[in-house]
């Protein structure tokens, strides 16, 4: 049987060793309930449609961002910039308590942080949410885009950022 057809799950480090070779841009997913910010560092991010405007993101299910953003039923997908990997480790780190404390936010139409400096800031109402395996796949339908094409994405591959 040929490795294409072959019904065998890839070893978990062969299958993270691809997917890392795969650059992917850096965003910070946030959302706000009860005054409560939480955030998180996302590369699983993507566009769906353009009519309606949908996006996607994928969460851990046992994500604090992921509890919160269930109940605020709103978010916002921050694409950082290339000067911004400071930011992408801040709230990548687990249990980090108060991310947002050197960061400079506003909060968006429907309460989600923005963070500032970003190339955009795509602020979304949860549309729908499904099964991802050990994540959640969100469809967030698009309310409004703020952009700055001023400034040059972050871009992580094989577990570092791309200077480009």
């Amino acid at each position: 049987m040929s490795a294409a057809t072959s019904s065998h799950a890839p070893a978990s480090a062969d299958f993270r060793k691809a997917m890392g070779g795969f650059p992917a841009g850096v965003t910070v997913v946030t959302a706000r309930h009860d005054g409560r910010l939480v955030g998180t560092t996302v590369s699983a991010f993507s566009s769906v449609s353009m009519d309606p405007p949908l996006v996607m993101v994928c969460l851990k299910r046992d994500s604090r961002t992921l509890a919160t953003l269930s109940l605020a039923r709103a978010f916002c997908v921050n694409i950082l910039a290339r000067e911004q990997g400071d930011l992408a480790h801040r709230f990548a780190k687990s249990g980090a308590d108060d991310r947002f404390a050197l960061t400079a936010v506003e909060p968006g139409l429907c309460g989600a942080p923005l963070l500032a400096g970003c190339v955009a800031n795509v602020e979304c109402e949860l549309r729908a949410v499904h099964d991802g395996g050990d994540h959640e796949i969100l469809v967030g339908r698009v309310l409004r885009v703020v952009t700055d094409e001023t400034k040059t994405p972050l871009v992580y591959v094989r577990g570092g950022f791309l200077d480009i």
